[in-house]
């Protein structure tokens, strides 16, 4: 019963899942290649053990029908593992090249038409799939929380909330609140909204929202998986 629950918020989230999606499948290349190259170096090692020359063959005999037949199987579980290995590639290579493309594509059709629509954010998204921002670099110097409306400073490259700023400099402060910074002359004529922190930070809550779902449906499901089981004391 508990997945219910999340099923009508399919509709919304499609973004946020085929980001997540992308983004483990790229993550799990070097766990899948892994896994790959062990299945191929075990298998390598046998056939080597079971070669027409070895000793095995010595005891069996080179011609042995088994010996030989066994001898192909593990060569070409070995060569067919290598060829997985070229597919692994290929596939996080297409998967790479085709966000590539749908951003490129997507992009010249904003520019074209001028639209800033929160609906395309979706596709910039996958554009820095790889990028897991550090979270610290997503709050506000100033109020200490993520972003809502961030400005960037034209003068130092400081990034603050816009309503954090104004804050501070309704106290009538004007130094920037980032540590070590030389500029003395805040003001907001100075800065300029930063829609790439924007991006950095949607992205940042489209990947916790995706990963608390899941982690809501695991639990489902060991709760569904316990609940056969009776405890006897």
């Amino acid at each position: 019963m508990a997945r219910g629950r999340h099923s009508h918020q399919g509709g919304g989230g499609g973004g946020g899942g085929a980001l997540l999606a992308c983004d483990r499948a790229i993550e799990k290349t070097d766990e899948y290649r892994h896994s790959v190259k062990k299945i191929q170096a075990r298998a390598t090692a046998i056939a080597d053990m079971v070669r027409p020359d070895g000793d095995i063959a010595e005891v069996l005999g080179a011609d042995d029908a088994f010996l030989s037949s066994a001898y192909d199987r593990l060569r070409a579980l070995a060569e067919g593992n290598a060829r997985r290995m070229d597919d692994i590639d290929c596939f996080v290579d297409a998967i790479r090249e085709a966000l590539g493309e749908k951003i490129k594509k997507k992009k010249r059709s904003r520019s074209s038409r001028g639209g800033d629509d929160d609906d395309d954010d979706d596709d910039d998204d996958l554009e820095i799939v790889r990028n897991k921002d550090d979270v610290h670099a997503l709050k506000c110097p100033i109020t200490g929380m993520l972003f809502e409306n961030p400005v960037r400073n034209k003068v130092c490259s400081h990034v603050y909330d816009k309503a954090g700023l104004a804050q501070l400099l309704s106290m009538r402060k004007t130094t920037c609140p980032m540590p070590g910074c030389s500029n003395r002359s805040l003001s907001l004529a100075q800065v300029e909204e930063d829609e790439q922190m924007k991006l950095k930070v949607k992205r940042h809550r489209t990947r916790e929202l995706a990963e608390r779902r899941k982690r809501d449906l695991e639990d489902d499901d060991d709760d569904q998986e316990g609940a056969g089981y009776t405890v006897i004391e």
